[in-house]
């Protein structure tokens, strides 16, 4: 069996995400964690322009609390760090991150750092995240119990 460098193959993947970017089909998913363990997320509504197909596709949410019920919130500490990444950044700006409890209890959380922190107190929070790009838009939704 033939064993490729390190480099080489460094190059392919690197090559390869060049080539498939641009005939993306849907804005790029966020990279959502806390200590290391994956957040699981929810895309929501979306518009995207790719080389050669543009689509808006919409979902059947109604808020992003609707959005946060397909996955169970993520069990945290008070006053822990959730990370957010994007392997494609927004356009400088853009993005918006929002902590809801209720319909009537959102509030705009400043993204430092790549991350956000959770509140001391105890409960379930919903965070909704929306960005821009030049194809188009996305938004996405996860819940957490900080406990």
């Amino acid at each position: 069996m033939t064993k490729f460098p390190k480099p080489v193959i460094f190059a392919v993947l690197i090559l390869a995400i060049l080539i498939i970017e641009p005939f993306r089909m849907e804005p790029p998913t966020p990279n959502v964690t806390v200590n290391g363990k994956e957040i699981p997320t929810t895309q929501g509504s979306y518009c995207w322009r790719g080389i050669i197909i543009s689509q808006c596709v919409d979902f059947i949410h109604t808020t992003p609390l609707d959005m946060a019920k397909e996955h169970n919130p993520t069990l945290i500490s008070p006053q822990e760090k959730i990370g957010v990444d994007f392997r494609k950044e927004p356009l400088s700006g853009t993005l918006v991150i929002e902590q809801w409890i209720d319909e009537n209890n959102i509030k705009e959380i400043e993204l430092i750092n790549d991350s956000i922190s959770t509140p001391q107190e105890k409960g379930i929070y919903v965070y909704h995240i929306k960005a821009l790009w030049k194809e188009g838009d996305g938004n996405y939704a996860f819940s957490v119990v900080v406990e």
